[in-house]
């Protein structure tokens, strides 16, 4: 059932909801696996949209109504708005609302829009560089370095889970670094024997890349009409 915070934001549901006719549910769901048992209340992150937030759909084809392919454009959105939430929780896993005025049609396909130009050198998918990290030598390489500081298994796993969810937030548009040095210091995390890698050498590409704009927001930080 759709629920809002004070008409302007949706929250996030950990539960299966039900939805009424009309309305639309987005799904930011992890699947656990023997590998990666993920604690049940952790898998389901879902929205429900209200019923009129999309307005009425309607496609045509020459001119005559298709119900076929009104079909597919409300697929196609609801993929792009569940794409969208998947975005944001990468980037703030704990995110617990969303605001509503993100998910309107014309709000996504801007969103749609915008990112498929900004992952146009993106050539690697979040899974790829979770895949990478959990077999790679900068896993072990940090496990070790955290065991000599002292860290206990508990804060070992934490940490690796935010590393794991650093590099894969990487391959989205909002990839949650907010300052230069933090992905430099994420660059600098990368193992020697992992850099030959083609993932790697895409990682490292991607970040080389979001060093340089935020070295450009930072030096535009520092302009203002006091320091003129």
């Amino acid at each position: 059932m759709a629920l809002t915070i004070n008409n302007t934001s949706l929250p996030i549901q950990t539960v299966a909801p039900s939805i009424n006719l009309g309305e639309i549910m987005l799904k930011a769901d992890k699947r656990s696996t023997e590998d990666k048992p993920i604690p049940e209340d952790q898998r389901i992150r879902r929205v429900v949209l209200p019923a009129e937030t999309w307005g009425e759909l309607a496609a045509s084809i020459n001119g005559e109504r298709s119900q076929a392919l009104t079909d597919v454009l409300r697929a196609a959105l609801v993929e792009i708005g569940s794409k969208r939430l998947k975005d944001a929780l990468a980037e703030s896993p704990m995110l617990r609302e969303v605001p509503l005025a993100d998910y309107t049609v014309a709000e996504l396909l801007k969103w749609n829009e915008e990112t498929a130009t900004s992952r146009g050198s993106i050539t690697f998918t979040r899974e790829d560089a979770e895949k990478w990290y959990d077999t790679s030598e900068t896993r072990k390489t940090r496990e070790a370095l955290w065991k000599e500081g002292g860290a206990n298994d508990a804060t070992i796993k934490a940490r690796h889970q935010f590393l794991r969810n650093r590099f894969g937030a990487l391959a989205a548009k909002n990839h949650g670094l907010k300052e230069s040095a933090e992905a430099v210091k994420l660059m600098a995390m990368i193992a020697e024997a992992d850099t030959k890698s083609s993932i790697v050498v895409e990682i490292t590409g991607r970040l080389a890349h979001i060093v340089k704009q935020l070295e450009a927001k930072e030096q535009e930080a520092t302009v203002s009409m006091d320091s003129l």
